[in-house]
């Protein structure tokens, strides 16, 4: 029965964020492995075509688990003057709730002076979200006596998806050794809601990086680092939540790890770790997040996968196109 009430509460909690849309977007820990997620005037900025996929799951042994599958793909073009870039996310909570996201992107590049360069990214989806009626456990299902579930009686709403158009837009700064940038997330603010009018919130977001190599000298694109570290810092509001993250990434040759601190206005929520491995044509990465609450053990905290294949590179003396932000 305690099991029960626990998986009560997780639905209880699951449906409130379903039907009044006050939920947050998926998060991902590997920001820049996800870099037209986390704003969209990246797309482009790599003299590849790249392809990026990411996996990250959240276990709750319970009731379930949160997992969230998203794909990008991005490259330059010549002739439109900037990039072009595709991105499909799809997030499954619980077994109970699948919100499914598709968008295509454009950024504009623009060379400000001759180390300095600003992109313009703008971005049009379509956004669905569906509820699976039938995993739903109402608290008159379970019998006391046995502790069996019942079939549900509960009448299902007159419809279990919504679906709508979704818009966003950012901005990127940068040269080779620093990147900064904002980006707005639902402009139009889509109806998602299950029931009544919720609109989903906008999500503002703030990003600041540097790219610090050592002992090295000259223009990056004639030099192959061995060893640099990169210090972030990522701001996010989305109603009613704020989150700060703070990371810092450290490269030795092919080896490339982090370590970020992810919390609210008040207190540390979430220390992330990362390893990753880069091979110039593919990268390889994961990341685990443990939750300084004391909720989550070992296996029970987030663990996240990325792999990204670069494809049709051009010549590195495009230098415009140089952006040292970390791939992870």
């Amino acid at each position: 029965m305690e099991k029960a009430n626990i998986r009560f509460v997780f639905i209880f909690v699951t449906l409130t964020c379903a039907f009044k849309a006050t939920g947050q977007d998926a998060i991902f820990s590997q920001h820049f492995s996800t870099p037209t997620y986390l704003n969209p005037a990246f797309a482009g900025t790599y003299e590849c075509t790249r392809l990026v996929f990411n996996y990250r799951n959240q276990p709750y042994p319970d009731f379930g688990t949160f997992s969230t599958f998203n794909f990008s793909y991005d490259q330059p073009v010549e002739a439109l003057m900037g990039g072009l870039g595709i991105l499909a996310t799809s997030d499954h909570q619980g077994g109970l709730i699948m919100r499914n996201h598709i968008s295509a992107i454009y950024s504009l590049h623009l060379r400000i002076t001759r180390d300095l360069h600003l992109n313009f990214g703008a971005q049009a989806g379509y956004l669905r979200k569906d509820l699976n009626w039938n995993n739903l456990v109402f608290p008159d299902q379970f019998d006391p006596a046995t502790g069996e579930t019942l079939p549900i009686t509960e009448t299902p709403p007159g419809q279990t998806w919504r679906h709508a158009a979704d818009f966003a837009a950012g901005i990127l700064l940068y040269n080779e050794r620093f990147y900064g940038g904002a980006a707005i997330h639902h402009l139009t603010r889509p109806e998602e809601s299950l029931f009544g009018e919720h609109p989903l919130p906008i999500k503002f977001t703030a990003h600041l990086g540097f790219h610090i190599p050592l002992g090295q000298h000259g223009p990056a694109y004639q030099r192959e680092e061995s060893f640099f570290f990169s210090p972030n810092i990522i701001f996010q509001h989305q109603a009613p939540f704020n989150r700060i993250n703070y990371g810092l990434y450290a490269g030795v040759s092919k080896i490339i790890a982090g370590v970020w601190l992810r919390q609210d206005f008040r207190l540390p929520e979430t220390l992330i770790f990362m390893l990753g491995l880069n091979q110039g044509k593919y990268r390889v990465a994961y990341s685990y997040d443990h939750s300084l609450s004391g909720f989550s053990g070992i296996f029970h905290g987030a663990h996240e996968i990325s792999v990204l294949l670069n494809l049709h590179c051009k010549s590195k003396n495009l230098r415009y196109r140089i952006l040292n932000c970390p791939s992870f």
